[in-house]
């Protein structure tokens, strides 16, 4: 049990967790590697809980983020999956001893204290796949104490700006503030410069259905981009018998 000040974390983490986020909004791991990852049970970071399309939450797009990088390091997927079970392991945030306090996984604390702070923070692995999350003040505290063994560093506040950069140009709880989940969906969309447009269609004044059109990369399979998504329409220019442009408009219905 950690002793601590209490912090309100509770409408941050369930929006951290929310699953709103199509295969589109995840970059630099191809719907193919993404389908691998999720038969070898890598990904996603909870358990699929609704049936339907492939969402994410930016929990899970920052975890593949991590995933990337301990694969460049050359950790295994029987280490990946350990150090994942062990950044979900529950912490308890308490006032005092008389205060249940509120639970929340390692990872997902990390993330939230970033945001509050902009601190720096780390998760450490070693080579057996044995995992910390740590402040830089944790780490030169070990040091000190010879409690380190050889080991990576991971630099979390790095991590978020490179994989949820979108939604955050640094990292603050003002981003969320008066946004519904749509409305968040809507301003990663504007902000990314992969989609050429966007058509927001309303209901009753609340947003009902998002079409957005993006460029695909002509390297992409036509194979995996069918399976990317269940409703989307593709539109493919040839020149000289080979292909010079794919385009695609995904309807998603909020």
């Amino acid at each position: 049990m950690k002793k601590t000040e209490k912090i309100s974390f509770s409408t941050i983490n369930e929006k951290l967790n929310k699953k709103i986020y199509p295969t589109k909004f995840i970059t630099g791991v191809s719907t193919q590697v993404l389908f691998t990852w999720k038969n070898q049970s890598l990904i996603p970071l909870y358990k699929p809980v609704e049936k339907g399309w492939n969402k994410y939450s930016l929990v899970d797009i920052l975890w593949i983020g991590i995933i990337e990088e301990l694969k460049k390091f050359g950790f295994t997927n029987e280490k990946i999956i350990s150090i994942k079970n062990q950044l979900l392991v529950i912490d308890e945030i308490i006032e005092n001893e008389q205060d249940k306090g509120e639970e929340i996984e390692i990872l997902n604390l990390a993330i939230i204290e970033i945001f509050k702070s902009a601190n720096p923070i780390y998760i450490i692995i070693d080579e057996n796949g044995n995992t910390q999350v740590l402040n830089a003040y944790a780490i030169i505290d070990k040091m000190q104490a010879n409690k380190l063994t050889n080991h990576i560093i991971l630099n979390l506040n790095q991590l978020i700006k490179l994989n949820i950069e979108a939604l955050y140009e640094e990292p603050s709880l003002d981003e969320f503030k008066g946004l519904s989940k749509d409305e968040l969906q809507v301003l990663l969309i504007l902000r990314s410069e992969n989609f050429e447009s966007v058509k927001i269609i309303k209901k009753g004044g609340e947003i009902d259905t998002i079409e957005s059109t993006e460029i695909v990369s002509n390297g992409e399979r036509i194979l995996n981009i069918l399976k990317g998504h269940d409703y989307q329409h593709i539109e493919i220019k040839q020149a000289r018998g080979k292909i010079v442009q794919i385009k695609r408009t995904i309807k998603e219905r909020t």
